[in-house]
């Protein structure tokens, strides 16, 4: 791990820390009938000491780079057929280092196939994976497994890590309250529901007493 990621990740575990002190328990006071987004950007939901607000671009990484490191250790991503397969093709020295990463990304579930001559077949993409980028993903891929790999990283993690920083919901996405929903037990339900995988913390809590601060500040 380079030391800017070390360094983030603890500054987040400390603030964790700080959060189990205090006896918060996210998972189970927060009421699925009280959130709502933000800004197409955050997902907010009032708990008894006050409120919390959720990054869920920085949630959803964390969701999809555990199911990733899952893939990798048992069972694969499911994969959703693409209607047209892509032939796509690349230099030499991307051909090379797509194909190193192949046998990990297919576990992913991407479906491609060495077609000769630095072309692949793209048939099949994960299933958390949304239609129509699969280009740019793949591409942006291909660059983080080989910049990853000359540090630190394995071929796993570098993955992991690209493909939920690639594959996320982003900033901007407008969620119905389902999605909202789902986004929100699937991250409890993870490893390290209030880090990211980049060292990030993905909520924020804002205790009453300093929003009613706020309002008797003179």
């Amino acid at each position: 791990m380079n030391y800017k990621l070390a360094k983030a990740v603890d500054r987040a575990k400390s603030y964790v820390s700080q959060l189990v002190v205090e006896g918060s328990s996210y998972s189970s006071n927060i009421d699925l009938n009280k959130i709502w987004q933000l800004n197409d950007s955050y997902i907010v939901s009032p708990v008894g000491s006050g409120i919390i607000i959720i990054d869920q671009m920085l949630a959803h990484q964390r969701i999809l780079y555990d199911r990733v490191i899952k893939s990798f250790e048992s069972s694969s991503f499911t994969s959703q057929t693409l209607l047209f397969p892509i032939k796509m093709k690349f230099t030499p020295s991307r051909f090379s280092s797509l194909l190193d990463a192949l046998p990990f990304m297919n576990k992913i579930g991407f479906n491609l196939k060495d077609n000769g001559e630095n072309h692949v077949i793209l048939e099949s993409i994960p299933s958390e994976m949304l239609w129509g980028n699969e280009n740019v993903i793949i591409n942006q891929m291909i660059d983080d497994f080989q910049s990853m790999t000359k540090k630190e990283f394995s071929k796993e993690k570098a993955l992991a890590l690209s493909f939920s920083n690639q594959a996320c919901i982003k900033h901007g996405n407008n969620l119905n309250n389902t999605e909202m929903n789902e986004l929100v037990n699937r991250l409890f339900g993870t490893s390290e529901p209030f880090i990211c995988p980049n060292g990030k913390s993905i909520l924020i809590q804002i205790p009453l007493n300093e929003i009613e601060k706020k309002f008797t500040k003179k």
